[in-house]
């Protein structure tokens, strides 16, 4: 079985490359000769030796660590042989060629796209115009330097007397400092809680900053987006949402953090989609759903994002979206297995996994998941426990889920994780579910081996809460021979 840290073999490198070069498991299978199945495998290997869930973060890595070469481009010769310089003739000249400027690849934290960084633009060339000997005025003068040197000195003062007088300095701002509380015995920290209370909030992450983005405050519906910056322990503001919702899930999709759809500040469901780039600190507008969604599960392969049940006009639904960025454009998959709305769930070795969620009477246990390749709905053994309004993430190829409101026979006093490889459900140790078992509307990402649990409600009370969780992460060291 594979293991984290391990050695990818040459054909898991294939078909890393094959990844790498954007095909699809029935293009990979292909091209290799193998089946579908076989890549399955291979990727499933792949991504539990790097350590990651995910196409996007699987390329991230590859190319992080030099394991493969984005199209078009050669692996670097670690033992490159010197040129032999070249003679230029001595009686000619020929010009000087410009030094070309080469594209240096800019690759992002997990879960973000590949972007090469803009050319600079060529400089004009200077000309020097010479003086003539007989100019009547002797720049170089001795003199005229000192006098000059005076003269920059007074306005400068000047200068910096007046800026003085009509402007206030403005005092740099000082991050309090932060320490993280651990939570019993358990593997929970406390990090800097939430600016204010909020549920039902899009979460997502890039790099090592979380963006928390709209959401239900005590006041009502915002647009804000906070951004929590992990290694700092601080929390900052971002561009507002153009449009405030809550009951939105988010996506990342080539470095863009996808808002789809949610419930609007008079009750009602919206279809906007707004896209936000962190490196440009800006939103776009998306093309809009085919109906008005709240509640829905977003999620993304690396390639398409997706979107599953939700309500609409006040009804649960079973429908299924595939977005194209390339076409900008919405179309239907095959329906949920049953119509659900607040489910939750991640990408797990390249499979779309939708869990829990309700019916419109009761929350629901069950779990399917979506073959992107096929578009061909699997079943997967039920969670121990039936969760509407769930969180979950994926980290080392299994699945999280935390929190979520649950039929009045069992008490959600603990947290789940799925593994697909053994098909089972285990329990996660959650203190805070101890004495308050209720916990809704919350939101939850992860960055490195590290999983963000913040906000939600318990009952009608909003919370603030920033919590922490780290696996334990197996991993095999090898020990080194001591030689004398």
């Amino acid at each position: 079985m594979a293991e984290f840290g391990e050695e990818l073999s040459d054909r898991e490198l294939e078909v890393l490359q094959c990844l790498v070069d954007g095909s699809s498991n029935k293009e990979i299978a292909a091209q290799l000769f193998i089946s579908q199945n076989t890549v399955k495998v291979h990727l499933r290997n792949v991504y539990t030796k790097l350590g990651v869930s995910s196409r996007t973060e699987a390329t991230t890595v590859a190319l992080q660590q030099g394991l493969i070469a984005l199209p078009g481009e050669e692996l670097a010769d670690p033992n490159p042989m010197p040129e032999s310089p070249e003679l230029e003739p001595e009686l000619e000249q020929a010009p000087e060629p410009r030094p070309e400027t080469s594209l240096e690849e800019t690759v992002a934290e997990p879960q973000t796209a590949v972007v090469p960084p803009l050319l600079e633009e060529p400089k004009p060339e200077t000309q020097t115009i010479p003086i003539a000997p007989d100019s009547r005025t002797n720049w170089r003068s001795p003199a005229l330097i000192v006098i000059a040197v005076l003269m920059v000195f007074v306005l400068g003062y000047v200068g910096l007397q007046a800026w003085g007088a009509t402007t206030t300095p403005t005092p740099s701002a000082t991050a309090v400092p932060f320490v993280v509380e651990k939570i019993e015995d358990a593997p929970w920290w406390r990090n800097r809680p939430l600016q204010q209370p909020k549920a039902g909030m899009a979460v997502a992450s890039v790099g090592l900053n979380v963006y928390e983005i709209g959401g239900e405050t005590a006041t009502g519906i915002t647009n804000e987006m906070a951004i929590y910056d992990t290694s700092s322990h601080t929390w900052g503001a971002g561009p507002p949402k153009p449009t405030a919702v809550t009951n939105a899930t988010a996506a990342i999709l080539f470095g863009e953090i996808y808002v789809v759809g949610g419930q609007l500040e008079d009750g009602t469901t919206t279809a906007v989609v707004e896209a936000y780039s962190p490196t440009n600190q800006a939103w776009r507008p998306v093309a809009a759903l085919p109906q008005p969604i709240a509640g829905g599960l977003t999620l993304s392969d690396g390639s398409f994002l997706y979107l599953f049940g939700g309500i609409s006009d006040g009804a649960v639904i079973d429908s299924a979206y595939v977005y194209d960025v390339a076409a900008d454009s919405w179309r239907p998959l095959p329906p949920l297995t049953q119509p659900r709305a607040y489910a939750t769930g991640s990408t797990l070795a390249g499979q779309l996994y939708v869990v829990g969620g309700e019916d419109g009477q009761s929350p629901l246990a069950v779990c399917s998941y979506l073959d992107p390749d096929e578009e061909q709905w699997y079943d997967c053994p039920d969670m121990l426990l039936p969760r509407s309004k769930a969180g979950a993430t994926d980290l080392l190829n299994k699945l999280y889920v935390f929190g979520g409101e649950v039929d009045e026979a069992g008490q959600a006093i603990y947290s789940e994780i799925y593994d697909p490889i053994s098909e089972m459900w285990q329990v996660v140790n959650t203190p805070m579910l101890t004495n308050q078992p209720a916990w809704q509307n919350l939101g939850v990402t992860h960055i490195e081996n590290r999983i963000y649990v913040m906000g939600g409600k318990r009952g009608d009370q909003f919370i603030d809460e920033n919590l922490v969780y780290t696996p334990f992460i197996y991993q095999t060291f090898i020990p080194s021979a001591v030689t004398e």
